[in-house]
């Protein structure tokens, strides 16, 4: 039980250094020190307003899943009932099929990479936030087969 609980708070410790990184990225570009220009006065309008949505989401969902561990690590009862859903077997086969959580950590990585290059351009900005839509579509897509077919 111990094990576990150490390899939930190195989650929470990864995902509070991701949401750091997304907040400082997020107060720059509020206070206007990213000025790259781009194309035209719409398409950075566009760019910045889905860099600064993404970063928020991003965030939101990184504090949910914070809230959630660090809940469990302080309830054994939570904690148990959260490693026993994590080792099942069959979740693990469908987890494996699925991609697993390289699938999430390479779609957030494309993310973040694609909000840093929205600064300088935004071909590159939409090429990684769709390759990290349709990684995570893809992902979940199969991660539903396997669960009505197994």
């Amino acid at each position: 039980m111990e094990k576990y609980k150490r390899t939930l708070q190195r989650r929470i410790l990864l995902m509070a250094l991701t949401m750091i990184v997304a907040a400082v990225i997020l107060s720059l570009q509020v206070f206007g020190f990213f000025g790259a220009e781009l194309e035209s006065d719409f398409s950075n309008g566009v760019v910045t307003g889905l860099q600064s949505g993404l970063l928020t989401g991003l965030i939101l969902v990184f504090t949910f899943f914070i809230i959630r561990y660090q809940r469990a690590t302080q309830d054994i009862v939570k904690l148990k009932l959260l490693q026993n859903k994590e080792t099942d077997e069959r979740t693990k086969a469908i987890k494996q099929k699925s991609g697993g959580n390289i699938v999430i950590f390479y779609s957030v990585v494309f993310i973040l990479a694609g909000i840093i290059a929205g600064y300088y351009n935004t071909t590159v900005f939409y090429t990684l936030i769709v390759c990290a839509v349709f990684q995570l579509n893809v992902s979940a897509f199969l991660k539903i087969y396997f669960l009505k077919r197994y």
